[in-house]
């Protein structure tokens, strides 16, 4: 079964290595041109791993565009697996393999398609996420499922290690697949689109942390915006600060907070701050500005 992998990210290079380790037959990579890599945060260069293994590789601005459809078309690819790239493909793209193309979400379809869903799912306080890997069609999340499974959220938890938890799944995911896509046996089960609700896409305003809101809104937005991904951020005194991370504290709020308005900070001991919050206040334990970085265990 000749194999097109499609890919930007880290969770990409994981799963082009699972496919490799399990000897599916990978002909060509395809990743994004070098002046687009900045669009995706966890940007991973599949480049070493094609030429490692003497496969083809197209980079690409625009994966649907005519002379890319083509490229990929030469490849004769029984199956296009597109694990980790943000481009919706053109109905000549889709149909370029008789097995179609793959593709995946880490969220429990059809509830939670679209957008940023592992950000979404920890900054919205979801204590249960997803995988699916899906059959993609020209909808949004909206193809027939192929494989999915369920994902804990627990409360230490942030951005980093729900992606962990989601890459290191799809492993599992794709040993279980393969041999049925091989062998011709892979379920595919239409989703209930009655059923489905979206993400919307995310901006840079949605980032700021609003220190009037409850410590807990508070927290879930720095653990959503954790890296790999973008950080939450504050404006003090003109100055912007990335807050990587933080603490619930179980104690009440510090007598050099109780009197002072949300978002006053108090530098602790161990180099963690306090903030005060609308209902509480929150412990900093990583903060990161243009001059300074204070962090704590």
């Amino acid at each position: 079964m000749r194999i097109v992998f499609v890919g930007a990210v880290d969770f990409s290079r994981h799963c082009l290595e699972t496919l490799l380790r399990l000897q599916a037959e990978v002909v060509a990579v395809v990743t994004v041109a070098p002046e687009k890599s900045h669009l995706n945060s966890d940007y991973v260069d599949l480049g070493p791993i094609a030429a490692r293994h003497n496969m083809p590789l197209l980079r690409v601005r625009q994966i649907s565009s005519p002379e890319n459809v083509e490229w990929i078309r030469a490849q004769r690819p029984d199956v296009v697996c597109v694990f980790g790239f943000s481009q919706l493909l053109s109905p000549e793209l889709l149909s370029v393999a008789p097995l179609g193309c793959l593709g995946t979400h880490p969220a429990l379809l059809p509830r939670n398609r679209g957008r940023h869903p592992i950000i979404w799912a920890l900054v919205e306080g979801l204590t249960e996420t997803g995988l699916t890997f899906l059959y993609l069609d020209e909808g949004v999340d909206s193809g027939d499922i192929l494989w999915q499974r369920p994902v804990a959220i627990a409360p230490d938890d942030d951005a980093g290690s729900l992606y962990v938890k989601i890459r290191d799944l799809a492993q599992v995911a794709i040993a279980e697949f393969l041999p049925q896509l091989q062998a011709g046996t892979a379920p595919r089960t239409p989703q209930d689109h009655s059923r489905a609700t979206y993400w919307r896409k995310r901006t840079e305003a949605d980032g700021l942390i609003d220190w009037t809101a409850s410590s807990q809104t508070i927290h879930n937005l720095i653990r959503g915006l954790a890296r790999p991904y973008v950080g939450a951020h504050t404006l003090q005194n003109g100055q912007r600060s990335v807050v990587w991370k933080s603490r619930l504290p179980t104690t009440p709020v510090p007598n050099d907070l109780v009197d002072h308005p949300a978002g006053t900070m108090r530098l602790q001991p161990d180099g963690s701050v306090a903030v005060r919050t609308g209902d509480g206040w929150l412990l900093v334990l990583e903060m990161e500005s243009q001059v300074v970085k204070k962090n704590a265990a």
